[in-house]
């Protein structure tokens, strides 16, 4: 009998509550998979401006962006911790919606889990600015929680 490829699954995450509803529906699905998918959560964060350099170096940027990345990954990474998971996180600097493409394709995940608002109607088929553009970009499903 062949043996079952584990999946891998990107959340992007920005620490807003939209942002969380893929977790919430990964961990009320938990029972739904044989092999629990590895999950990776991303954090993006916006690049400094590059005259910054002159007062601080690369290495304190860097750290910056860790620091933020990771508190806005705490809330995800605490619920899928509390529901027994152990998500991959990482953070990066570029724009939101290329760079989680590049990484989905990177990490060769299966699909990409985002959240949206719930609206219905003209306003549902209107998604975040950075959820379009994924959308746009990416040859990796796309799942859009609400």
């Amino acid at each position: 009998m062949a043996q079952q490829r584990q999946m891998s699954w990107l959340i992007p995450v920005d620490g807003s509550e939209v942002s969380l509803k893929p977790v919430a529906w990964i961990i009320a699905h938990l029972g739904d998979w044989k092999i629990t998918p590895t999950l990776h959560l991303l954090n993006v964060q916006h690049a400094l401006p590059r005259d910054i350099s002159r007062f601080i170096n690369t290495e304190q940027v860097q750290d910056f962006h860790r620091e933020e990345g990771l508190k806005a990954l705490a809330a995800a990474e605490g619920q899928l911790k509390a529901a027994g998971l152990a998500p991959q996180l990482h953070v990066a600097v570029g724009n939101s919606a290329e760079t989680i493409v590049e990484f989905a394709a990177g990490k060769q995940c299966d699909q990409i889990l985002i959240g949206t608002r719930g609206h219905t109607g003209l306003g549902g088929t209107l998604l975040g600015s950075v959820t379009s553009k994924v959308a746009h970009l990416t040859h990796v499903p796309l799942l859009l929680v609400r």
